[in-house]
């Protein structure tokens, strides 16, 4: 039992949590809603409630876990370095160390950040040949590696990290929620190339850029389906709860929505609509005004978006609680702009199967290998620099 890992992904509003064995079979799996109200109290009475429903289903005590975190401040950064050699050699004994070479550089030059993915995205050698695994056989004269950072602020992991302290958590590793959902989506589909996936959260929306199977680019922007909440409490002078309630109920289809009954009152949705005197109509040019400038702002505003190759329209994957709004929507401005709208089907445990799914990766051991690098002394940092 002491080989377990536990994934935990961290919403605004939601908790979701999987225990799985080495296999990666899933052996437990919970959740819990964050108090609307005073979210700081509210994310630890719910944290420490999914924990200890955990350990006393589980019998034992959790300590490590990995944490799937989305925020609208994850930065990206581009970085191709290339080293040269005087004599064939092979390049297993060189790529790791170029790694390394490159995860420095940004580091000491992006101090504040801490990298959270490390994706090689090229390995290009001899004769700009281009190259899937590295093998013991190849020898090569020159190495160039493009490479993709996924960074996150080291005062806002520190917060997150002092959060879970409080309930006797350590934090093995910390990842971006929305691309190693979308890594691991991706898998099902048929489609692998000109793919974007757009992840809308609570108060932030991630757009993933995808072609040849690779993972090209990342943007964020701190607006979510609670700006949605907010537009509707504002304009129809509704409180926040009975906005979002209503909401959410827009979510279903007209069939459900009609037969769909409040136990406290037995009123559908469009019973209270008309006694409130809510016009349908705004409410969805409400919702369908935000979706736009979501869309508008990650993707068609985006530099990466406007520098591809305008004959090939990319397909949209949407993904996250505040994607639901998006098939109820006729009337989204840029759905001639892509091939295909995709709503992926996804729940807290694919959610979290993506988290164990990425942290047994190859990938993932880019950057385990490197958060806690051994301390040296003066003399040994001295011998070290003059014996290279």
């Amino acid at each position: 039992m002491s080989n377990l890992e536990t994934v935990i992904d961290f919403g605004s509003k939601n908790l979701r949590l999987g225990v799985f064995d080495e296999s990666s079979e899933r052996i437990y799996s919970s959740n819990a809603k964050i108090a609307e109200f005073d979210e700081n109290k509210g994310f630890d009475k719910s944290l420490n409630q999914l924990i200890r429903d955990a350990e006393k289903k589980l019998s034992m005590h959790l300590v490590d876990v990995n944490i799937l975190y989305d925020t609208s401040k994850f930065n990206f950064i581009d970085l191709s370095i290339k080293k040269s050699f005087d004599q064939p050699t092979l390049i297993s004994k060189h790529y790791d160390s170029l790694v390394e070479e490159a995860n420095f550089i940004v580091s000491e030059n992006n101090f504040k950040d801490q990298v959270i993915h490390i994706i090689v995205n090229n390995i290009i050698i001899d004769g700009n040949k281009k190259i899937e695994v590295i093998s013991d056989e190849i020898k090569i004269k020159f190495l160039i590696l493009e490479i993709k950072f996924i960074c996150l602020n080291k005062s806002l992991i520190s917060i997150i990290s002092n959060e879970f302290k409080k309930n006797n958590l350590n934090i093995s590793n910390i990842y971006c929620s929305s691309y190693v959902k979308s890594i691991f989506y991706k898998k099902n589909l048929e489609i692998k190339n000109n793919l974007i996936f757009l992840d809308i959260g609570f108060e932030r929306t991630s757009a993933l850029f995808f072609n040849n199977n690779k993972f090209q680019f990342l943007n964020s922007i701190p607006l979510g389906g609670n700006n949605i909440t907010k537009d509707i409490s504002k304009i129809f002078k509704l409180s926040i709860e009975y906005s979002e309630n209503l909401k959410i109920k827009f979510n279903k289809n007209e069939k459900e929505i009609f037969l769909q009954r409040n136990f406290s009152n037995n009123k559908n949705l469009y019973t209270e609509i008309i006694e409130k005197n809510i016009s349908i109509d705004l409410l969805k040019q409400i919702i369908e005004a935000r979706v736009n400038e979501i869309i508008e702002l990650t993707i068609l505003n985006n530099n990466y978006f406007k520098k591809i190759n305008s004959t090939k329209k990319q397909c949209i994957v949407f993904i996250g609680n505040g994607s639901k709004l998006i098939p109820n929507i006729n009337s989204i401005n840029s759905k001639k702009i892509f091939s295909d709208l995709i709503f992926f089907e996804e729940n807290d445990l694919k959610i979290c199967d993506a988290g164990i799914n990425y942290y047994k990766s190859n990938e993932s051991y880019l950057t385990k290998n490197k958060k806690k690098p051994k301390k040296t002394g003066f003399f040994e940092k001295f011998f070290n620099l003059f014996s290279k």
